[in-house]
């Protein structure tokens, strides 16, 4: 009898594991709201007849009869303003745009190309021109034709940073098949960057943004560290996108920059700066609809590195390299003070700080870029050096340079160093292993990245109790969670830093682990009941990097193919960790514990992700293989490019490590060598809901909707906040942008187009159904769309990924 008894509950294991999945599924549905998140008070009823059944269906009409959809690729530009020391990054800062013509009355909606005999008109509010009293660029000379004067046409250092890239014919990638090297066209020598312009030319004044057709666009080349590599095709503009590239904006705005460069204060920055977009037809008439210009605006942000706070004054770096017996810096900040009466304290230590670092890489690294430095010299203070460009030595994958040493560097002998980002993280990581939160997440990250607010009274890093330092970089959260500090590109601004935001998340076992150990965490690891978020080290770190290897990828939306992302979290630890969990936890949430910081370990290790295999064909000649053939040899990035991958696909954080399939982005490969076939292309490169980019509709990385909204004194991005109120339905949800945006939609938010089928009455389940559908579902009648993306499906991702 007790033999038959097991043999009767082995036999009901598996209806009993189905019933406690089914009742598990039941309670979490409990909680599954199929109601939209907001109220459609500012949408004017309609009647629609549905063409198929000729039912009249009660409907709203699109807010706005058409939507232009503005963001920056990066999230958040960090770039210096008075480049007559150094250039880190240059002075880079592009407007995007998508136009969209709504759906009016039941219709579908448009999104616009050039086709449709429109033009979208760029410019940016109060912020015309940056050269002059807000950026020394164009004027800081550096020979760029290599003769040995810096008395040339050109010769400056806005030339002299984009002269490793080059075309041949346009823009549009053209490469001839007669190519040579001297035919190449190279930007900045031979087309010259105008004044308070792009690379591209386009102008900060404003102007018309080019449209990026399905190939892409702003296509230039540049060369590889495989000697027999060249012409490498970079697509600086994704797909489908409407882009004015590379503008030199600054965080300061026309109207209250008076007097000279020298009276900067951090009061001055206005770090979330908007640039507005004008629908035109093709003759450049402004489109009007009820007597107004069509016309939108987004965030184009830009802030400077805190390297002052550190490198001047009594910043740690400062007085440490006093006791070195360091006294250039000084006599910097002594110069400027003396002879400029109008000169601020901000700018003689921004100034000081530049010496500093040039200070200590001679002495560090052994170079010679303070050999000519005259402290008393009124201008070209560098003397034949001229102002030092990382890039020169150092691969920077983010502005194309890809070779170490860069070609064409003057001014001083340039050497094979390591890659920018790399160079610059850990020397800081190693320098600042104490900066650390209550918890042990390192502090550096949100203490040297912009930390500005759009309230100028909060740029006083001293008074404001949020700022995650004071004026001389020290750490004022150090018993704290800097989590509930702020300012800047990240924290206390960002969707996965906003305490406010509310399910359904769409998270998967990954993203289900970090809110519960993370995110629903204080600094002592105690439960709270009120959001937390993430940090910048919970996206940035080594469990990023090994999802991405792991992945083979047939298929990124269903997540069909070699992949951890839809694995349970024991699996993924049981793979990537060999079952240990603290181990994992090192990976995913890195914290400095008892002198030990695991992500500083992995990254000083670091070794990049394969780009392509190598073999020989017939002939002995080179042949590139992908990244997974079964034959070759690996080649990995830092072999082919002076920036390793860093800034490129296999770095960079993925949606699709925390968030459940079809929430993830499109696959790899369009814009090679940035992403690669079979895996998870960037979040900027990536498309759902037909051809729109996610940018479209959630912002930027890092001011992804809805930011932190705290009110008018104490919002650190109220442009952003702003931004999204203009497609909100009730004028309130400052979320991402809903269906009602573009679609004329029934009670319930859902786009008329599904009404009739078992979509119509749960909006959640429609927002995993725009997900699903990728470039050329949009054409696919309703029926086929719905057999091909089920309902039931669609809901059971609502229930099991709610939170």
């Amino acid at each position: 009898m007790h033999r038959l008894q097991k043999e009767i509950i082995k036999g009901l294991l598996p209806v009993l594991r189905v019933i406690f999945f089914l009742a598990a599924s039941l309670l979490q549905a409990a909680d599954y709201d199929p109601n939209p998140p907001f109220g459609l008070e500012q949408l004017k009823p309609v009647e629609v007849k549905d063409p198929l059944t000729q039912k009249i269906i009660k409907g709203y009409q699109p807010k706005n009869p058409y939507n232009i959809f503005i963001n920056y690729e990066l999230g958040m530009h960090c770039v210096g303003f008075d480049i007559s020391y150094c250039c880190v990054i240059p002075p880079y800062n592009s407007i995007q745009a998508q136009a969209v013509a709504s759906g009016l009355n039941g219709s579908t909606p448009k999104l616009l190309t050039p086709e449709d005999k429109v033009k979208l008109y760029y410019y940016l509010k109060d912020n015309s021109y940056s050269e002059g009293n807000k950026m020394r660029y164009w004027s800081v000379l550096k020979d760029v034709n290599g003769n040995g004067s810096l008395a040339d046409p050109g010769d400056n250092m806005a030339n002299y940073v984009w002269e490793h890239l080059f075309i041949y014919k346009d823009l549009e990638g053209t490469l001839p098949k007669d190519w040579s090297i001297k035919k190449r066209i190279r930007i900045g020598k031979d087309i010259m960057v105008p004044i308070d312009a792009g690379p591209s030319g386009k102008p900060l004044a404003g102007g018309y943004l080019e449209y990026a057709p399905d190939t892409g666009g702003n296509i230039v080349f540049t060369d590889s560290m495989i000697p027999e590599v060249k012409n490498i095709a970079i697509k600086l503009t994704a797909s489908n996108i409407w882009d004015a590239l590379g503008l030199p904006l600054t965080a300061f705005n026309d109207s209250v920059r008076k007097g000279t460069i020298r009276t900067i204060t951090d009061k001055d920055f206005q770090p979330y700066q908007y640039s507005t977009v004008q629908l035109h037809d093709d003759t450049g008439k402004p489109i009007i609809i009820e007597g107004k210009k069509v016309e939108f605006f987004g965030t184009n942000p830009v802030d400077i590195p805190n390297c002052v706070m550190c490198h001047s004054g009594e910043g740690k770096a400062a007085k440490l390299s006093r006791q070195a017996g360091f006294v250039l810096f000084e006599k910097e900040y002594e110069y400027w003070k003396k002879n400029y009466p109008d000169e601020s304290d901000y700018m003689a230590r921004l100034s000081a700080s530049s010496i500093n670092l040039l200070e200590l890489h001679d002495k560090m690294f052994k170079t010679n870029f303070l050999k000519d430095y005259n402290p008393n010299a009124s201008s070209n203070r560098l003397g034949s050096v001229g102002s030092v460009n990382c890039a020169d030595c150092h691969g920077d994958n983010v502005s194309g340079n890809l070779q170490e040493p860069r070609p064409g560097t003057t001014g001083y002998k340039a050497v094979k160093a390591r890659p920018l980002t790399e160079s610059i993280h850990a020397v800081h990581a190693n320098f600042l292993a104490d900066m650390n939160d209550k918890a042990g997440r390192t502090v550096s990250c949100q203490a040297c990245h912009p930390t500005h607010w759009t309230n100028p009274n909060l740029n006083n890093f001293d008074t404001n109790p949020y700022q995650i330092i004071d004026s001389n970089g020290n750490n004022k959260y150090a018993n704290a969670d800097q989590r509930t500090a702020g300012g800047g590109c990240y924290l206390r601004r960002d969707a996965h830093t906003n305490p406010a935001v509310k399910p359904p998340f769409f998270l998967n076992s990954v993203g289900k682990w970090y809110l519960e150990n993370v995110s629903t965490r204080d600094e002592n690891d105690q439960p709270i009941s009120e959001l937390r978020g993430l940090t910048c080290t919970n996206c940035h770190n080594q469990l990023s990097h090994e999802l991405y290897k792991y992945d083979d990828l047939d298929n990124g939306v269903s997540q069909e193919g070699k992949t951890l992302r839809n694995k349970s979290i024991d699996e993924i630890i049981k793979v990537l960790a060999d079952g240990d969990t603290r181990r994992f936890a090192d990976m995913a949430d890195p914290r400095i514990k008892d002198g030990n910081n695991p992500l500083y370990e992995f990254f000083h290790n670091h070794q990049g992700a394969t780009l392509v295999k190598a073999t020989k064909d017939s002939k002995g000649n080179l042949k590139l293989l992908a990244w997974n053939a079964k034959e070759g040899v690996p080649v990995p990035y830092e072999k082919a490019s002076g920036g390793s991958d860093w800034w490129l696909a296999p770095a960079e954080p993925k949606c699709a490590s925390c968030h459940a399939a079809p929430f993830v982005e499109s696959m790899g490969g369009k814009y090679f060598p940035v992403d690669q076939p079979r895996k998870y292309s960037l979040y900027r490169f990536s498309k759902a809901h037909g051809k729109i980019a996610c940018q479209s509709c959630h912002e930027s990385i890092h001011g992804l909707y809805p930011v932190r909204a705290e009110g008018e004194e104490n919002t650190v991005d109220l442009t952003t906040h702003k931004q999204a109120l203009q497609y909100s339905p009730d004028g309130r949800y400052a979320g991402p942008v809903s269906c009602s945006a573009c679609h004329t939609v029934n009670a319930k938010g859902v786009p008329v187009q599904l009404v009739g089928t078992e979509y119509e009455n749960d909006y959640w389940a429609s927002v995993v159904l725009l997900h699903f559908m990728r470039e050329g579902d949009e054409k696919l009648p309703i029926k086929e769309l719905i057999q091909k993306y089920p309902y039931q499906k669609s809901r059971q991702i609502v229930i099991e990924s709610w939170k």
